[in-house]
């Protein structure tokens, strides 16, 4: 009897093994600077933080590649919380004027403040091509967001519908 469990042991073993938690998603990676903002807040909404700082970072590298900054877990947590539960559609994606390998995409949110009110409001992601690692978001102004669940006024168009 013992020995019939053996199989079913090594077999259970077996496939609790593998990859490695550091390694790159691949289908993480963009290809554009709006799909790098897309991917970006899908991590978002998800809960991922790992998989925001994959997507985040400076033209060197994603900050989970690089480790820099140190404090870069809890950035991507702060940014959690001011972007999750804000539906969004990215509106425009312009040349910097930083270069060629740098994009200005904007951003809609669909907030709800404590009230009830809905409200628009845009803001501006800086996304960086980082070679082999692809597009990924170097910079969002959280001011431009707003503060989660507070008033929408203060730059905010009201919404629709």
């Amino acid at each position: 009897m013992r020995y019939r469990l053996l199989p079913v042991l090594v077999l259970v073993l077996s496939a609790c093994g593998g990859g490695s938690a550091s390694s790159p998603e691949p289908s993480l990676a963009a290809t554009t600077p709006e799909g790098a903002v897309r991917l970006f807040f899908q991590a978002v909404a998800d809960s991922n933080v790992a998989g925001m700082a994959r997507l985040w970072g400076t033209s060197n590298g994603p900050a989970l590649v690089t480790g820099k900054p140190a404090d870069y877990a809890r950035r991507m947590e702060v940014t959690q919380l001011f972007l999750r539960n804000s539906p969004y559609r990215v509106t425009a994606s312009t040349p910097s004027a930083a270069g060629s390998d740098q994009r200005d995409v904007q951003v809609e949110l669909d907030r709800t403040d404590l009230d009830g009110k809905r409200c628009v409001r845009t803001i501006s992601a800086v996304v960086v091509n980082a070679g082999k690692h692809g597009w990924i978001v170097e910079a969002i102004d959280l001011n431009q967001a707003g503060t989660p669940g507070r008033s929408c006024a203060g730059g905010a168009v009201p919404a629709e519908g």
